[in-house]
C-alpha cells in the first residue's frame, strides 16, 4: 500500500499545460492536510525546468541536484509556478519523488495565495444557487 499523501509533496502526474496538453511532470500539493481525503481530487502547482531571467513572481525555485536530489527527486533548475494550480486524482500520480523544505512551501503557499482570486463575501452572488433560485428556505405565505 502506498503512503498516504500530504501536503508539500513532489508527486509525478499527468498535468495538463495551458493549451491543455497532457504530459507527465513534477507537481507540488497544495490541498491542506486537513481536506485530504483518498479518493478526492488534489489541489497541486506543477512544477517547470522552463526557466527565465529574471524569474516571474509567481515561480518559487525548488532545491534540485544534477544526479537527482535525495530529498526532492529532482534532477535540474526548476520552479514550482504557483499560478499554474490544477487537480489531479490519485490515479493520476506516477511517483511520490520528495518533499518540499517547509521554508520553500510557505513561501509557495503565500504565492498561491496571493494569485488567487479573493473569497466572496458571505451573502454575495457568488453563494446564490446555479439555477438562480434563492438559497433561503422559502417563507411561509399569509
Amino acid at each position: 500500500m502506498p503512503p498516504p499523501l500530504a501536503t508539500g509533496q513532489i508527486i509525478w502526474a499527468e498535468v495538463a499545460d495551458a493549451n491543455g496538453i497532457r504530459k507527465l511532470r513534477p507537481a507540488v500539493i497544495v490541498t491542506p492536510a486537513d481536506r485530504l481525503t483518498p479518493g478526492e481530487p488534489l489541489d497541486v502547482v506543477a512544477i517547470t525546468s522552463r526557466l527565465t531571467d529574471p524569474l516571474p513572481d509567481d515561480h518559487v525555485l525548488r532545491p534540485w541536484h544534477p544526479r537527482r536530489h535525495p530529498r526532492r527527486g529532482l534532477n535540474r533548475r526548476c520552479t514550482a509556478v504557483c499560478t499554474w494550480l490544477t487537480q489531479v486524482t490519485d490515479s493520476d500520480i506516477q511517483e511520490v519523488a520528495g518533499v518540499v523544505p517547509a521554508p520553500v512551501m510557505r513561501e509557495i503557499l503565500a504565492r498561491v495565495a496571493a494569485a488567487l482570486p479573493p473569497p466572496a463575501p458571505p451573502g454575495s452572488a457568488g453563494d446564490a444557487p446555479p439555477d438562480g433560485t434563492s438559497a433561503s428556505p422559502p417563507t411561509p405565505e399569509a
